[in-house]
């Protein structure tokens, strides 16, 4: 946890989602951003003087001891960074001494020189690692950080970032002494999970900060963003469910980006959602909810059987957050849930679950709404709601019985589990055409295919159209 303080002495960074999750960085203050390489510490720094000075005005300088700055601007430009048009503008200023590594105080003098030119308010040094092997005395090190750097940008109001290199098979940061004279300590790291890339963004410290996490996801697609971890939150004034377009498989997920990495769901196909328990059901709306508010704005059917832990509350502010009428509930859904449950509902389309003919209940209810709608039913289905009251054996039957049934119909079968079940999860994840995992770390939503195989995407919650939005972007 940080330094206990004034909150209004971080000042925005302009990174997208880290103001949100971390509150800033230490205005004035001197930052240690360190990791391994490859791990954004470069993307991380010049994200930081870029949006300083396109959003806030801020003019940045950055210097650098090993990347020319033809590197520079061509790595940038590939990731919609215009720093040649800042420079152009005065607001900012790159400046290379890769040949210069011996000449500390010509190499101190003109870093002055250029700070004053442009009122530079935010400062990147790349990297102090490659400055320390510059210098005749590595004893000039603390001088220079105490000196040139914290006193200097405390009395003037600069923020200065300086990268530091921490070597593979290497754990603690540089030499012992740089996270005592900072105001921030952040550190990134890569690893992998389950064989996928996993970035992680660890806080170390922070002046003047109340940090409620320490951590958080982050992703390079695009530039340097942080995953936040935004509640979905079920609107009092909704808005009607918007179709996405019909993909080349056959269905839509309701998620742009799995329609435009997966081709849509394939006709025919059952496909498997793992959950962590820990996330509660309410916030796995826009991944499950979404497709069947795509198949309902389409006039397709839907048949539910609802994960466990929805209270009748929730259930009821669900059906409101799409903006469907319930004439259309009516004439496209089915529900079914316990007796107990469907009579607080008293929805004519929830209706109560007969547990001692449940394959012959759902084939008449799906035959019912094929008929009158000239469709067959999209099924959402909780494995965990099944096994609870079918016990694992029979539950197997039942979901073997709709995989074939929806093969033969063309239709779409989701089955979701929060792994109440481990056994039948092993059995049933066989059996599926597509299979997933949602699942929730340092704070974050994530999701990602085991078949077919995924980059781990990270999960933002966009509401702005009235119902929650599930937004991908891959990590990596």
């Amino acid at each position: 946890m940080g330094e206990r303080g004034d909150l209004e002495m971080l000042a925005p960074t302009g990174i997208p989602n880290f103001d949100e999750v971390f509150g800033g960085l230490p205005k004035g203050g001197l930052i240690v951003v360190a990791g391994g390489p490859g791990t954004g510490k470069t993307i991380f720094s010049a994200s930081y003087l870029y949006y300083g000075a396109k959003k806030l005005g801020e003019p940045g300088i950055y210097i650098s001891l090993s990347e020319t700055r033809r590197q520079f601007y061509e790595n940038m430009r590939m990731l919609g960074f215009d720093f040649k048009k800042l420079e152009e503008d005065g607001l900012f200023k790159f400046m290379e001494f890769i040949t210069l590594l011996d000449a500390g105080g010509e190499m101190f003098a003109r870093i002055s020189d250029a700070v004053s030119e442009i009122n530079a308010r935010r400062l990147v040094i790349d990297s102090l690692t490659a400055l320390t092997h510059g210098l005749k005395d590595p004893r000039e090190l603390r001088v220079f950080l105490h000196s040139f750097l914290a006193r200097t940008a405390e009395s003037e109001n600069r923020t200065t970032l300086v990268i530091e290199e921490i070597p593979i098979g290497r754990d603690s940061i540089g030499y012992g002494f740089e996270e005592f004279v900072a105001s921030a300590v952040i550190t990134l790291e890569k690893r992998l999970h389950e064989g996928r890339m996993l970035r992680i963004l660890n806080v170390v410290k922070m002046r003047g900060g109340r940090l409620e996490r320490q951590q958080s996801l982050f992703t390079l697609d695009g530039g340097f963003k942080v995953f936040p971890y935004r509640q979905v939150k079920l609107s009092t004034r909704p808005e009607r469910y918007k179709p996405l377009p019909v993909p080349s498989k056959g269905f839509s997920t309701g998620i742009v980006y799995l329609d435009d990495l997966l081709g849509g769901y394939p006709k025919g196909s059952t496909i498997f959602f793992e959950i962590n328990p820990d996330i509660p059901p309410i916030q796995t709306i826009p991944i499950f909810a979404n497709v069947l508010a795509d198949f309902l704005s389409k006039k397709r059917p839907a048949i539910i059987l609802p994960l466990v832990g929805l209270t009748n509350e929730d259930f009821r502010q669900i059906l409101k957050i799409y903006g469907f009428s319930e004439e259309e509930y009516r004439n496209l859904i089915r529900i079914f849930a316990y007796e107990e449950f469907a009579e607080k509902c008293k929805l004519p389309y929830v209706l109560p679950f007969e547990y001692e003919n449940v394959i012959e209940k759902l084939v008449v209810v799906e035959k019912e709404l094929q008929e009158r709608t000239g469709q067959s039913p999209i099924k959402l289905i909780s494995l965990d709601h099944l096994a609870l009251n079918q016990g694992m054996e029979k539950t197997l039957h039942i979901i073997n019985h709709k995989i074939n049934r929806t093969k033969a119909n063309e239709s779409l079968t989701i089955i979701v589990s929060q792994k109440l079940f481990p056994d039948l999860v092993d059995q049933v994840k066989s059996l599926v055409d597509l299979h997933f995992k949602l699942d929730q770390l340092h704070g974050s939503l994530i999701l990602y295919g085991i078949k077919p195989p995924t980059p781990i995407l990270g999960i933002e919650i966009e509401q702005s159209k009235g119902y929650p939005a599930a937004i991908l972007t891959p990590i990596i």
